[in-house]
């Protein structure tokens, strides 16, 4: 029998980001099953099953380190998955670069692992700085006059400067000004003032990026405003995830944010792996038999899955630099999106999408080609 292959994920099933690491586990875990029951993963012709090891980090940046540390030098893992956020996927890409392991980044749109010279951080997901760029176009298609912008932003960690200076330059170069440039501290938060503030500013957009219990403190404040038609629109990081519309029921209609996946836009037929039909069953019985809901974590975790098996079929072994080369010289799709990336392991071949809440469902509003439907404007 062939030998079998070790894949193994830090992932948070407890802790603040506890409903997105279960997910991310639920997709991975479908990406290993489907890979299975095809026979196993091929390498060098020959198809090996794959056994998944994981570990709980709590949600944190130490337990990560430990974690990323006993996948590699106990359980000698083949293929290392990153955690969810950007913060613990740079803890994890510190620990595998002094071991120089590859980490098939699921989970982390920063780019700190970047600055800091990582090498072997193969990135799945669009960076953060292109999260919210088309926020300003969008607004500036239904409101040709649209030229005011707040900005809310936590003031700590690289994630939300990331994003609010990618949306902001954007915004300058359509000939928006900033208004308003509100960094907050994430404990005693007065998100009543803060809502009041914003809407005495009349912005045309307002970009909103805390973690997620700070997005939807803010969009709970804005939606309760008796003067809410002051802003035009509010693009808020944590829109489409499930959590959002369940702690706002029907106030989290109108609010915008970015999705790395939607239904909606998983390709019919990629070069590697199931298609959107069929990818989105196997996510469906991944969710059901996890007892968690479908959301894009769960599904740039098995896309991860299928691109390091792409990878790997390409390099013909499991040896990390020799996945390395052939990761930056590939080109191709999954059910996910196109995968490219740039010599430092930055994805570079597909966007984000803007989905808005529209009475109780998430409706993709841009860009335009895979819109399925308007934009309610204003906010």
């Amino acid at each position: 029998m062939a030998a079998t292959i070790k894949a193994g994920i830090s992932a948070s099933l407890t802790g603040q980001f506890a409903t997105q690491g279960q997910q991310a586990l639920a997709g991975l875990s479908a990406w290993v099953d489907n890979v299975n029951r095809q026979g196993g993963l091929t390498v060098g012709g020959e198809k090996r099953p794959v056994t998944l090891v994981r570990y709980d980090d709590g949600s944190t940046a130490e337990a990560t380190r430990l974690a990323t540390e006993q996948l590699i030098t106990v359980d000698q893992v083949d293929l290392l998955f990153g955690p969810y956020s950007a913060g613990l996927t740079t803890a994890a890409a510190e620990v595998a670069e002094t071991h120089g392991k590859v980490v098939w980044n699921q989970g982390g749109a920063g780019d700190a692992h970047y600055a800091r010279g990582f090498r072997k951080v193969i990135s799945v997901l669009t960076p953060a700085d292109q999260y919210l760029v088309g926020a300003p176009a969008l607004v500036r298609r239904v409101n040709p006059e649209a030229n005011r912008l707040v900005i809310l932003r936590i003031d700590t960690g690289a994630f939300a400067r990331l994003v609010a200076r990618g949306a902001e330059s954007a915004a300058h170069e359509l000939g928006f000004t900033t208004v308003l440039d509100l960094r907050y501290r994430p404990t005693q938060v007065n998100f009543t003032e803060i809502a009041r503030h914003v809407a005495e500013q009349e912005p045309d957009l307002v970009i909103t990026v805390g973690r997620i219990r700070h997005d939807i403190g803010t969009a709970r404040a804005l939606a309760r405003l008796p003067n809410r038609n002051n802003i035009g629109l509010a693009a808020v990081i944590a829109t489409p995830i499930a959590g959002f519309e369940e702690l706002l029921g029907e106030a989290a209609d109108g609010f915008v944010g970015p999705s790395q996946w939607e239904p909606a836009f998983s390709i019919p037929t990629p070069d590697v792996g199931p298609g959107a039909a069929e990818a989105l069953r196997i996510l469906n019985d991944a969710a059901e038999a996890a007892d968690v809901a479908i959301d894009y974590p769960m599904a740039q975790a098995m896309a991860a899955g299928l691109v390091a098996e792409r990878c790997v079929a390409l390099a013909g072994c499991l040896d990390d630099d020799a996945i390395l080369d052939a990761a930056v010289k590939a080109d191709f799709t999954t059910f996910y999106g196109r995968f490219k990336i740039d010599e430092s392991g930055r994805q570079i071949g597909r966007s984000v999408a803007l989905i808005q809440r529209q009475n109780g469902r998430k409706v993709v509003v841009w860009p335009q080609e895979l819109a399925e439907g308007e934009l309610q404007y204003p906010f």
